[in-house]
């Protein structure tokens, strides 16, 4: 009989560790940054987003091999280096917003989304996201994340505080993502 109970509360320890970290973490840790920008898809634009040949702006796609979802960033083509300080960072910043997101999924399904028939693994999906879009050339830069099974998306901006790159909530720059 003791067996039973400890094969019982086992099996919901394992259950609760899968549930503490279920959305992917490290998406960005075997960043290569001089083989992205070396091997990436690079096109100029202009400031409206049109190719063309004499544009400031670079615009970088990542290669195929990347990662499992399509990456896009876009820089000042003179501000390449500051730039390549952001990816280095990006992994920890994209990690601690994967950690925010755990923490809201994990909060009780409000009302709304009970009246839609959501069940908790329905709702549970509405916060995979993935990074999509890094725009470097905009004011404060930017990154875009959208979602993966449902029709949302959010925007991480960046601002760069005692000479590192920091993550906040708001275009201001005032709610600062916490890294762990």
């Amino acid at each position: 009989m003791l067996q039973i109970f400890k094969r019982l509360f086992s099996k919901k320890s394992q259950k609760s560790q899968e549930r503490e970290l279920i959305l992917p973490r490290n998406r960005f840790a075997d960043l290569d940054s001089e083989r992205i920008l070396k091997f990436g898809t690079r096109r100029l634009v202009n400031e409206e987003g049109r190719y063309a040949e004499d544009g400031k702006i670079t615009e970088l796609e990542f290669p195929e091999d990347f990662a499992e979802f399509e990456f896009l960033v876009g820089f000042k083509t003179e501000e390449e280096e500051q730039f390549q300080q952001l990816l280095a960072r990006l992994n920890s910043i994209d990690n601690a917003i994967q950690s925010c997101l755990e923490s809201e999924m994990q909060q009780p399904i409000p009302q709304f989304a009970k009246d839609l028939g959501y069940t908790q693994k329905r709702w549970e999906k509405t916060f995979y996201f993935h990074p999509w879009v890094l725009s470097f050339e905009e004011n404060p830069p930017n990154l875009r994340y959208v979602a993966d099974y449902v029709n949302d998306e959010f925007t991480v901006y960046f601002a760069k505080k005692h000479g590192r790159w920091l993550a906040y909530w708001d275009a201001e720059c005032q709610k600062v993502i916490e890294e762990s």
